[in-house]
Formats: structure tokens, C-alpha cells, sequence
């Protein structure tokens, strides 16, 4: 069906189910603007969806990236600019589980109308499409102004993760550990990780503020082959971490070399610290539980076995 201003309209969503997709994604609105006091603009309110979109749905083909970046054709062919300023970083997790919970919906629509997985530009025209009705609160447009949603192609990333990389790490039961890269040194790829789990792989206030204290050593694999995700870069959280993540020995591990009686520390330029019994407890020296490098293949594994032991 075609537009005026020469855009044209997918309409990928079955009408039957229009009315329904698009209640579901004014409750996302009505959230934003409870959370943060009014509504979102329009670049807000797709960066939430981009954050939620259900990429390891059934019903989505294999060529969705996390976050999803959507921009915007206005009426008369203009380009919708993002503004600078988001309240998106100030959201609580709710309402990116919230969206999700209504993303998979669109999905599982579209996919039963076309008989194949979900493609990143039939979600995209599916949500132009929900837009289009008007029924979803904005601060800054109208959304039957919006003539398309392109999907921004992700960009190009080096093989290996940077210092301030954020990583998703895909959880057993659903969701996502979180970490942030603090040094690649002569000692591997040092994470800093957080406590928990995130239902969307962003890292919201709940789990940035539940910081473990000690870095963990671990190797690149599984961010090469894309197991791991880096999905965004935030140097400020290098903070929450010890500047220069160490290793530890344990006494009597060198000979000749005195490692004190409870064992040592150790930075990447050679620089030795005796530690004292609570460090050492903490890090798992004592009980023979501390490995200096964890392949990134046991790591998941063992945050997997951390999270859900947490919830027995």
C-alpha cells in the first residue's frame, strides 16, 4: 500500500492483530513516562525497543544484533534526528522485560502471517506499522508521521574486546551476566563482572550497582565467535574495579620466593602484595576453589552455577 511523500508500508503485522501490538507498546510508553515522568520521544522509545527486540526468539532469524539501532523517515521525507539527550540509561529493568514481553508478540505475529523467521527489517516495518496508529504516546512527534524504521547496519568491531567494552554473556536459564573489560595484559582479558542477571542484554542500575569485587582472567573465544556479545562501551565503570586487576599465589606455590603466610597478589608490571586471610577467603585461595585464568567456556558455566545457586 502505498503513501504520500513515495514511502511505502510493508504492513507486515496482520490487521487482526494491529490493534492488539499496538496497546501492548502504549503500555511501554505509559511505563517510560512513570519511570522518568513524561513520555519518551520517539529515539527514546525505540532505543527501548532496540534494547528489548526478541533476538534469540523462534520466530527472528539469525541476523539480529543486540542492541537493534531503528532510525526513522518523518512525513515529507525527513530523517527523524536523535536527540542527544536520553532518559533510557535512567530505566529500571521492568519495562525492557515489559517490552520484550510484547516484542515477542509482534514476532510471533509476523512470522505465523509469512510462514518464516522474522527478519531485523520486517520488525522494523512492523513497529512503523504500530506506530502509524497514532495510539502510542510520544513527546516529540506524532507517530502517524513516521513513514519508516530502517535498521542501522551494527559497526564494524575489532575481533577482540577493548578496555571499557560491555559484555553480554548469555545465561543458562534465560538473560544475561554482565561484565566490563578493565585491562588486557600479559595475564589474558580481565572482566570485571556483576552480581546477577539481566533479562535484556544491557546493563541497567540494578545489576551496574552489584559490582564483584575481584576481576576474573579469562581468554577471548567467545567473544570472536560471538557467544559473548559486546554490546556497548563504558569507560566510567572501570572504576567500580581495581585499577590493575591481579593474580593471586598461594603460599609455598614458588620456592624461595615469600609469599606470606596467607599468599600474595600480583599485577600484570610484576608488582608482588602480600594479602591477609579475608582477601584470600574472598578469592577462593583458601579452599583451593581460585584459578588464576578460567577459560571463558568455564566462566559461563560457573556464573551460570553462582546465579541459580543464588536463587535455591
Amino acid at each position: 500500500m502505498s503513501l504520500k511523500d513515495g514511502a511505502l508500508s510493508d504492513a507486515p503485522l496482520p490487521a487482526s492483530g494491529l490493534d492488539e501490538v499496538a496497546a501492548g507498546l502504549a503500555e511501554v510508553s505509559a511505563e517510560f513516562a512513570e519511570q522518568v515522568g513524561g513520555p519518551p520521544t520517539l529515539g527514546e522509545f525505540l532505543a527501548v525497543l532496540g534494547w528489548a527486540v526478541p533476538a534469540n526468539s523462534k520466530a527472528t532469524d539469525d541476523t539480529f544484533s543486540t542492541p537493534l539501532t531503528l532510525r526513522a523517515t518523518l512525513k515529507g521525507n525527513k530523517r527523524y534526528p536523535n536527540p542527544e539527550a536520553s532518559r533510557v540509561g535512567d530505566l529500571n529493568d521492568a519495562i525492557f522485560v515489559d517490552a520484550m514481553d510484547h516484542l515477542v508478540a509482534v514476532v510471533d505475529q509476523v512470522s505465523a502471517a509469512t510462514g518464516t523467521s522474522v527478519t531485523p527489517a520486517e520488525f522494523a516495518s512492523a513497529i512503523a506499522q504500530a506506530l502509524r496508529t497514532g495510539k502510542i504516546p510520544l513527546a516529540d512527534v506524532d507517530g502517524e508521521d513516521v513513514r519508516k524504521l530502517a535498521v542501522e547496519a551494527p559497526k564494524k568491531r575489532y575481533p577482540k574486546p577493548a578496555v571499557g567494552d560491555v559484555l553480554a554473556i548469555p545465561a543458562r536459564r534465560g538473560g544475561y551476566h554482565l561484565a566490563v573489560v578493565v585491562a588486557r595484559d600479559r595475564f589474558g582479558t580481565a572482566l570485571g563482572l556483576f552480581r546477577g542477571t539481566s533479562a535484556v542484554p544491557r546493563l541497567g542500575p540494578t545489576v551496574r550497582d552489584a559490582p564483584l569485587p575481584h576481576a576474573v582472567y579469562t581468554d577471548d573465544q567467545l567473544v570472536i565467535t560471538g557467544v559473548w556479545r559486546v554490546v556497548g562501551h563504558d569507560e566510567g565503570l572501570l572504576a567500580l574495579f581495581p585499577a590493575e586487576p591481579a593474580v593471586y599465589h598461594k603460599p609455598g606455590q614458588w620456592p624461595g620466593i615469600d609469599l606470606g603466610e596467607f599468599g600474595a597478589a600480583e599485577t600484570a608490571d610484576g608488582t608482588m602484595r602480600l594479602i591477609g586471610s579475608a582477601e584470600a577467603r574472598d578469592v577462593g585461595l583458601q579452599d583451593g576453589t581460585y584459578r588464576q585464568t578460567v577459560l571463558a567456556e568455564h566462566l559461563q558455566r560457573r556464573l551460570d552455577d553462582d546465579a541459580e545457586g543464588s536463587r535455591d
